[in-house]
């Protein structure tokens, strides 16, 4: 399903309509995209000139080819119909020469214009990727629990490249465009009776193209939802393999995704028909024209040379005309997956993120929550209520209460990842709103019950990308008691997990969250029943080896009394038990 908000403005219908459309939402994604546009439509439509100009020399080559002697203006099929009585004399070299100069330079400004053409859509997919997954991590963390995953990876990985396309589409568009113009110019001035009958098969074939408009939208939306549904039906089933074969549900799972692959490739084939049908409608019409020419040849006035100039111009002119058809519906096609773009990008991004606030460097005193109040979006009742307590520094302080009275979204206000909806958050007296984010997550480690690896190393895992050496690392697996399993592994530190290191036990992996969460020496730990899956011997000595950095402030979400008890302080979250009055 797709989870994309899309904007609520009708859907322009016009042909033209909709390359305008097409180009403001260019316009809003590319930067400096009317410059890089109008340079490859010129050489696009220069290169369609030489081609014209090529043709007319060509037909008047072929009839001088017997001749001997000098050319009379005669020889260049359509002078003597625009310049009336000049005599332009040429020789066969010269006219050989012009012949030969057209087409190499028509070669040479299409190569151009491949090559300029690849680079700019090469680069307008990086920077599109780009874009799209910096919007991932910049938007709020709330804004982005609203998104499916399988959906953010089909719009960075797929539909990101539908920007480049619409922008090649455009191009090519604006070329086909100027090519028909100047060779529905060139034949205006050769033959203008062969020009008309051309004019009218246009207003017919724009007229014809009107019909397929509507079906090639819904099948571009159809075609994007299918894939959506196949990537999210893929990516939840490598998420939850496990399960799925706990259950014995391969054959349902591939039953769906059999359904699903069917979808798309049905609405592939659905686009083939219509691009066939497109392309024989724009050949059978060209032939009707060509063939009104040939039948009504003797009663048109029009040089016989000229005539035949202007009827091979018409015919090269097709495959432009087939062209610009094929590049208006594949504009429809993409709007769904501009839209999901657009969508996207759209998000506001964390605006705490994006300030600089004052630096801070260390917990001298206390966290302070002052009458702090949380509510997620579309939620009947707030997370946290209400809530005022103090964690200082260098102690230990456990959470406590039964599920849902917020102990993790306190974590989450805490990391700055959900602001308060109501109240404040102080940090030795200062509003967390007013310290720089990345200067106080410096601060800051995590570790949680679900813990999220991903394909490497054990290395690999416990470093996350950080800049940590590997006597850091080491003695944080040493801290975590995860050193004794992982030397048992058949090439220690440097095992290879695999895929959300789906081989490890609940508290191999739990233990491995607790090694990267110390790897950085924190000052301050939040840990979120991190240690849930260890055995209690394990995770005894776990917390008595944390315990003994006596400058860490060292927060903590259990459920089990004993983990409390060890704790020095206790905030306790359970709602108060309401009294009843006697009578």
């Amino acid at each position: 399903m797709n989870r994309f908000r899309q904007p609520a403005s009708p859907k322009p219908t016009g042909a033209y309509l909709v390359v305008a459309a097409r180009f403001r939402e260019l316009r809003q994604l590319v930067p400096s995209l009317r410059l890089k546009m109008t340079v490859m439509i010129v050489l696009g439509i220069l290169t369609g000139f030489s081609e014209m100009v090529g043709i007319t020399f060509l037909v008047s080559l072929v009839f001088l080819l017997g001749q001997e002697g000098p050319v009379s203006g005669s020889a260049v099929a359509w002078l003597p119909a625009f310049f009336g009585g000049i005599d332009l004399s040429l020789s066969k070299p010269v006219l050989i020469g012009i012949l030969i100069g057209s087409i190499l330079f028509r070669i040479f400004l299409g190569c151009a214009n491949s090559l300029i053409a690849s680079a700019v859509n090469h680069r307008i997919s990086d920077r599109m990727r780009d874009r799209l997954y910096a919007k991932v991590l910049t938007m709020p963390f709330q804004r982005f629990q609203d998104y499916e995953r399988s959906d953010l990876i089909n719009v960075i990985a797929t539909e990101s490249y539908a920007v480049s396309s619409a922008h090649a589409s455009l191009v090519r568009l604006g070329v086909n465009f100027g090519t028909i113009v100047i060779f529905g110019a060139g034949m205006l001035v050769m033959a203008w009776p062969i020009a008309l009958l051309g004019l009218a098969f246009g207003f017919i074939h724009n007229f014809a193209l009107g019909f397929f408009a509507g079906a090639y939208r819904r099948l571009g939306a159809s075609a994007l939802a299918a894939v959506e549904a196949l990537t999210q039906l893929s990516w939840t089933t490598l998420q939850t393999l496990k399960a799925v074969k706990s259950f014995g549900l391969e054959k349902r799972h591939q039953q769906l995704f059999e359904t699903l692959s069917g979808e798309v490739g049905q609405t592939w084939r659905r686009s083939d028909w219509m691009g066939a049908i497109t392309s024989l409608l724009s050949e059978i019409l060209t032939f009707g024209v060509i063939l009104t020419i040939i039948l009504s040849s003797e009663f048109l006035p029009v040089d016989f040379k000229a005539a035949l100039s202007a009827t091979i111009l018409l015919y090269r002119l097709q495959p432009h005309i087939k062209g610009f058809d094929s590049q208006i519906l594949s504009l429809y096609e993409m709007e769904a997956s501009l839209q999901n773009v657009l969508a996207l990008l759209s998000e506001k991004d964390d605006i705490k993120q994006a300030s600089q606030g004052e630096k801070v460097s260390r917990l001298a005193e206390a966290i302070v929550f002052h009458n702090v109040s949380f509510a997620y979006e579309r939620s009947n009742a707030p997370a946290v209520h209400d809530l005022s307590f103090a964690i200082r520094a260098g102690e230990t302080t456990a959470l406590t209460g039964p599920s849902g009275s917020g102990k993790t979204t306190i974590l989450n206000m805490i990391l700055d990842l959900n602001p308060p909806t109501q109240g404040r958050i102080t940090v030795d007296g200062r509003d967390l709103t007013t310290i720089d984010r990345s200067s106080w997550l410096q601060l800051l480690s995590v570790s949680g019950q679900d813990v999220e690896l991903m394909e490497g190393t054990v290395l690999d895992n416990i470093r996350f990308r950080r800049d940590i050496s590997e006597q850091d690392i080491r003695w944080a697996a040493d801290v975590a008691c995860a050193t004794e399993f992982i030397k048992d592994l058949p090439y220690g530190f440097d095992e290879w997990l695999g895929d959300e290191a789906i081989r490890l036990s609940g508290g191999q992996r739990q233990r491995i969250g607790l090694a990267r969460a110390l790897a950085s020496r924190p000052q301050i730990m939040l840990l979120d029943e991190a240690t849930s899956a260890l055995d209690e011997e394990t995770e005894m000595r776990v917390f008595s080896a944390m315990k003994e950095d006596a400058g860490r402030t060292l927060i903590v979400v259990s459920h089990r009394p004993a983990v409390a008890r060890l704790m020095k302080n206790r905030i306790d979250l359970r709602p108060p038990t309401p009294t009843s009055k006697l009578g």
